[in-house]
């Protein structure tokens, strides 16, 4: 049998009584909703040296890997080509990652050393299901994000038909080829992942809702051509490419210009604050 507890009896200077278990109660879901809002608030954290030597150990990783399939490949093919050709289809994937992290490291060193005074934090190589990892993350004080997809078609020329929505690349004497899979719908589903599953990288439910930028990068050789004016947007006073599309707008820069963009970004960010 379950007995309700006692209330103690009403007196002149008190006429109300006091239910000392619901004050208890109420105490108990307030203190619950503080350690929860706490909780919220707090933000994932981002080590860039330690990213950075993961990423440098992994290079040295691959790196191995490469020499060692590359010097038993040849001399096996000195007897069987076939062996040869197996040889390199083996360090093609490796090579290929070799690739990405290479570049990562230089990207981020190339953020922490211009950007490392204000407290920029670099995160790469996010494993989102069903699609690739994440390139590059960036966050800033003050809750400002940056979501970066690194691509390289070696020398080529990348164009945006507006009719189709979608990217091209233009090699010499090859012609126009679509770029599949589309890394814009990619970087967006990527965003759109990370905002919902990993919600610590914000901060809270503000920081979740903030801008983001959606930057896919193009890399060395790989070029953008020239677009239509309506496509390009300026913020921070600098012009970029900057593709409107439906599943989420991007946009496109090339390598050489990540730090002026991401300088341009936190200007106009600023600026949007200040106006609000």
């Amino acid at each position: 049998m379950i007995f309700a507890p006692t209330l103690p009896s009403p007196s002149k200077d008190y006429p109300e009584t006091i239910d000392n278990h619901g004050v208890i109660e109420e105490l108990t879901t307030i203190r619950e909703r503080l350690s929860s809002d706490e909780a919220a608030d707090r933000v994932a954290p981002i080590d860039n040296r330690e990213n950075l030597q993961q990423l440098e150990l992994e290079k040295d990783k691959l790196s191995n890997l490469i020499t060692s399939i590359g010097a038993a490949s040849l001399i096996a093919g000195l007897a069987t080509f076939s062996v040869a050709w197996l040889g390199i289809l083996l360090t093609w994937k490796p090579a290929t990652r070799l690739e990405k992290v290479s570049r990562l490291i230089k990207l981020i060193k190339n953020i922490l050393e211009e950007f490392e005074g204000l407290g920029v934090e670099a995160l790469p190589l996010i494993k989102v299901p069903g699609y690739q990892p994440i390139d590059l993350f960036v966050r800033f004080p003050g809750k400002e994000f940056l979501l970066f997809a690194i691509r390289s078609f070696g020398e080529s020329k990348i164009i945006y038909n507006e009719h189709k929505q979608a990217l091209y690349y233009r090699r010499s004497k090859k012609g126009l080829k679509r770029w599949e899979p589309d890394p814009l719908t990619e970087l967006s589903e990527q965003a759109y992942w990370l905002r919902k599953n990993r919600r610590n990288l914000f901060g809270n439910s503000r920081g979740v809702r903030k801008p983001m930028a959606k930057v896919l990068v193009v890399w060395n050789q790989t070029n953008l051509d020239e677009h239509q004016e309506h496509l390009y947007t300026t913020i921070g006073g600098k012009k970029f490419l900057f593709i409107p599309r439906e599943g989420g707008a991007c946009y496109v820069i090339h390598s050489s210009q990540v730090i002026d963009f991401i300088r341009a970004w936190l200007a106009h960010r600023q600026s949007q604050d200040q106006t609000t």
